[in-house]
């Protein structure tokens, strides 16, 4: 079964294959319409973390880069349009090239006699912090001297955070009428696991599913706060994470048939998007443009 997600004004889609709770994700999609709750809003939350997230980025890997090449002949590459920053090829490589910059030697004496006045200049700033016994140190503890620690290490977590920032949670789309919950009549069929999955029901409601009473120690059941998306609401959530197939622990299983637990987690899985490994690049640009405009989606069956 595929279907779209189609943004309005735009006219940007999305294609996914279902996966999992074929029949449910049906049901959803027809109430959807014929409730006009087939318009689903994103309501700027991916592009306001994402605005974010960019410019420290940016200033991390410029601020950096104004000693980084002084002191090791290196710099990382910067981007004028910050979106590019979404390349994964782009991330892994900063990523991998702060890591190993972690092992460069800065040589204190070798800069001080350069024929470069900035080099020099900076050598004779590190001359002057450190004992004549130390002349050689690495990258890190060179920029703690000069300042420079902070943007240097916001390189290695900044691109960390523009990474997760296309997870759950940011990704939520909901229609006006979010909360007009109703029944969801296959509660006793549906499947329900830790998978990785591009689009999902996943939990917004009040109480704990079964899952999460076990990994909470409610060993024995007795606290009836249950939320086992016995009901639905007019929402979904999307991530970009690579697909994975992560199943129930054993310890969890033992405890749901001592208990006479349902296996129910913490999401509802429904589908993959299509090509995403080659497609990740225009997705997520495709997905902040269109939060930024705070363009509505519609869901489409094929």
């Amino acid at each position: 079964m595929k279907f779209s997600l189609v943004f309005e004004n735009s006219g940007d889609s999305i294609p996914f294959t279902v996966i999992a709770n074929k029949e449910l994700f049906k049901f959803f999609v027809d109430k959807s319409n014929n409730e006009s709750n087939n318009l689903f809003s994103n309501n700027k939350k991916l592009a306001d973390t994402l605005n974010c997230r960019l410019t420290e980025l940016h200033w991390a890997i410029s601020k950096t880069n104004e000693v980084l090449y002084l002191l090791t002949g290196k710099s990382f590459e910067q981007h004028d349009t910050l979106y590019n920053y979404f390349d994964q090829e782009f991330l892994n490589k900063t990523h991998a090239e702060w890591v190993f910059s972690q092992f460069d030697i800065v040589d204190i004496d070798k800069m001080r006699f350069s024929s470069d006045h900035n080099i020099a200049r900076i050598g004779n700033k590190l001359h002057e912090l450190y004992p004549d016994e130390i002349r050689q140190i690495k990258t890190a503890p060179a920029m703690e001297k000069l300042g420079y620690i902070y943007p240097y290490e916001e390189v290695n977590l900044g691109v960390h955070r523009l990474e997760q920032s296309f997870f759950h949670g940011n990704l939520e789309f909901s229609a006006k009428n979010k909360w007009n919950v109703f029944d969801n009549p296959f509660k006793e069929t549906m499947v329900s696991n830790n998978d990785v999955v591009n689009f999902a029901f996943a939990y917004t409601f009040v109480g704990r599913q079964y899952y999460n009473k076990f990994d909470c120690f409610d060993d024995e059941l007795k606290c009836n706060d249950h939320y086992n998306f016995e009901t639905l609401e007019y929402s979904f959530q999307l991530n970009l994470k690579k697909p994975q197939t992560i199943p129930y622990s054993k310890e969890f299983l033992e405890w749901a048939k001592k208990t006479n637990a349902e296996l129910i987690t913490t999401q509802i899985p429904i589908a993959n998007i299509d090509n995403l490994s080659k497609n990740l690049f225009e997705y997520r640009k495709l997905l902040y443009r269109n939060s930024k405009d705070n363009n509505q989606a519609v869901i489409i069956l094929h």
